[in-house]
């Protein structure tokens, strides 16, 4: 196996020398004229570091190459193109070891001295001049191997670092698909009471949940909660969230619908069962709808307050008390009652929709943008089917800027009372 660097000479009362290895290394026919430019060599080259000039046979680097050989002298002819040659400067250039070809003129165009990447030089060449060229090589060359090893060392951690985002980004995938299974697959319609929403990640998953849930044949429940932050905790929390939703209890041989209050309470102190981290926490909203009698009772959790339009354009903001969930033991949840009139829109959404509806002149005051998120679903609900109220929010955030990286998630829920 080759060994890069110098060969070192320790000498009695001298310490460590550094001696170079140089192979003179004759073509077929060209043995004589590579024994005169060794001596030339030998005779022109200076005292340190010291140099040992071998002449040597092609044949004897067919297959391998000797060990602590720095740099190779080869004498050949511009127009060799026999197959030994080619197999020895393609393992001396995959081996990194320096070569210089002397020719007895300037090689053609597409030889292998030129793709090979050796340094060319007249066979007539002085030995001042020729050691001159090898002794730049051999300096430069402990710094070029120092760099050629960083490059290597480098390449490798950027494979390493490159698998490395790769499996973390098929988790992700994997973990988005995931999340994806919790949301309903089919929203449903009772009574001409429909719901239509938008779910949109900021990454590759989502800190909010939503769920539109049948409920008997008379009931829906609209569910939606945002986890704080953002990525991979976030989503992990709003499976927590997710699986430990109650809306209904056994009682005898029935079940019983909880109210809204009932549903946060029990979320709260399910979440605070799991002994969660106390900065892992969520705010949500929960309504359950009687589509037959066209009801709504409706609770917040440290929220956004829903918006409800009525047909004559009148824009109620439904406010309720209650703190964040997974935060405070025995916390009570204040709900109010709702009569849905015909054509009622209702919007149940986390604080990310509001982005949505932030101008340029807005800036980031918060007031701002839920005064103006109110005026904007306001005239949306004008549109008779929900679905073109969430296309136009979709369409908004879309046509933000940097609307690639969207700041936050964003949820939306819209029930139509049709």
């Amino acid at each position: 196996m080759y060994s890069q660097g110098a060969t070192e000479v320790r000498r009695e009362g001298r310490g460590t020398m550094t001696r170079w290895n140089i192979a003179v290394v004759a073509c077929r026919g060209l043995e004589d004229e590579a024994g005169a430019i060794r001596q030339r060599l030998a005779g022109s080259w200076h005292n340190h570091p010291e140099v040992e000039f071998t002449l040597v046979g092609q044949g004897q680097f067919e297959g391998s190459f000797p060990e602590h050989v720095d740099a190779v002298v080869l004498v050949a002819d511009a127009e060799s193109r026999h197959t030994p040659l080619v197999r020895l400067l393609t393992m001396l250039d995959e081996l990194h070891v320096p070569v210089v070809a002397l020719l007895d003129r300037a090689p053609p165009p597409g030889t292998i001295f030129e793709t090979a990447g050796v340094l060319v030089e007249d066979r007539s060449a002085s030995g001042p001049l020729l050691c001159a060229q090898l002794h730049g090589i051999l300096h430069c060359r402990r710094e070029v191997n120092r760099l050629r090893k960083a490059v290597t060392l480098a390449e490798a951690a950027h494979r390493g670092l490159g698998n490395e985002v790769a499996r973390m980004s098929e988790e992700l995938r994997l973990a988005a698909e995931a999340q994806c299974e919790l949301l309903p697959r089919e929203m449903p319609t009772v009574h001409g009471v429909s719901v239509t929403a938008l779910w949109r990640p900021a990454h590759d998953v989502s800190g909010d949940i939503y769920d539109v849930i049948r409920l008997g044949d008379d009931h829906l429940g609209l569910f939606v909660a945002d986890a704080v932050g953002h990525g991979i905790t976030a989503a992990l929390m709003t499976i927590l969230i997710t699986h430990s939703l109650t809306t209904r209890v056994a009682e005898g041989q029935s079940w019983r619908l909880l109210d809204p209050a009932e549903v946060l309470g029990c979320l709260n102190e399910r979440l605070l069962g799991r002994h969660i981290h106390p900065h892992r926490f969520c705010t949500a909203a929960y309504a359950l709808v009687d589509c037959r009698y066209r009801r709504m009772a409706l609770a917040t959790a440290g929220h956004p307050p829903p918006l409800l339009v009525h047909q004559d354009g009148r824009c109620d903001v439904i406010e309720t008390s209650g703190g964040l969930l997974g935060v405070f033991d025995n916390e009570t949840y204040d709900q109010v009652q709702v009569e849905l009139r015909p054509d009622d829109r209702l919007l149940m959404y986390t604080d990310g929709v509001e982005q949505a509806f932030v101008g340029e002149g807005d800036g980031k005051l918060a007031g701002g943008a839920k005064a103006r998120s109110r005026e904007e679903f306001l005239a949306l609900s004008t549109f008779e089917d929900p679905q073109n109220i969430i296309d136009t929010i979709r369409r908004r955030l879309d046509a933000q800027s940097g609307s690639l990286h969207q700041v936050d998630d964003v949820t939306a829920l819209c029930l139509h009372a049709g």
